[in-house]
C-alpha cells in the first residue's frame, strides 16, 4: 500500500511520462522539462525552456531549481529529458525518457534519489504518424542533489 507522499511521487512520475509521451508522438523529441509539487499547497509547477540544445535547456531548469529552493520549500522534484539508456543497463531500447526524481520524503535514506529510464522506440503507424512503444522503466538510486536535509 502506498503512503501519500509516494501516492503524490507516483502521480507526478505518471504526468512527466505522459507529458514526454505525448511530444514524442507529435514531434518525434522533446525538450527537457522540470515539474515541482510544492510543499504549501500541493500545486504542480512546470518549467521548460525554448533552449534548442537540450544539455543548455537542462542546465539551465537546473538553475532554475538551485533558485526556486532558495525560496520556497519543495516537496517533490521531477528534472525529465530525452536521452540514450547508459550502457550496463539491459533495455529493448537505447532510447529514453530520463526522470531525475527527489522527494522530500526520503532525503533521510542514503539513497534520496533516482534517475528513471523509460525506455521508448518511435513506430510510424499511417501517413506518417508515430506511436511511441514504452518498455519497462529502470531506476538507478544515487544520493539527492537538490532537496537535502534542514
Amino acid at each position: 500500500m502506498l503512503n501519500q507522499a509516494d501516492e503524490k511521487a507516483f502521480s507526478l512520475l505518471e504526468k512527466a511520462v505522459d507529458k514526454a509521451q505525448i511530444s514524442l508522438q507529435n514531434t518525434k523529441s522533446f525538450q527537457p522539462f522540470m515539474m515541482l509539487l510544492d510543499d504549501d499547497d500541493g500545486e504542480i509547477i512546470f518549467y521548460h525552456h525554448n533552449i534548442e540544445n537540450s544539455e543548455k535547456s537542462y542546465a539551465q531548469l537546473e538553475k532554475d531549481l538551485e533558485e526556486r529552493m532558495h525560496k520556497k520549500d519543495i516537496d517533490i522534484v521531477v528534472l525529465v529529458m530525452d536521452t540514450v539508456m547508459p550502457k550496463g543497463l539491459s533495455s529493448e531500447s537505447s532510447t529514453a525518457i530520463r526522470i531525475h526524481l527527489e522527494e522530500k520524503s526520503q532525503i533521510k535514506h542514503k539513497i534520496g534519489a533516482r534517475f528513471i529510464y523509460v525506455p521508448y522506440t518511435l513506430n510510424t503507424v499511417t501517413k506518417g504518424k508515430v506511436y511511441v512503444t514504452l518498455y519497462t522503466p529502470v531506476a538507478v538510486g544515487f544520493p539527492a542533489e537538490y532537496i537535502k536535509m534542514p
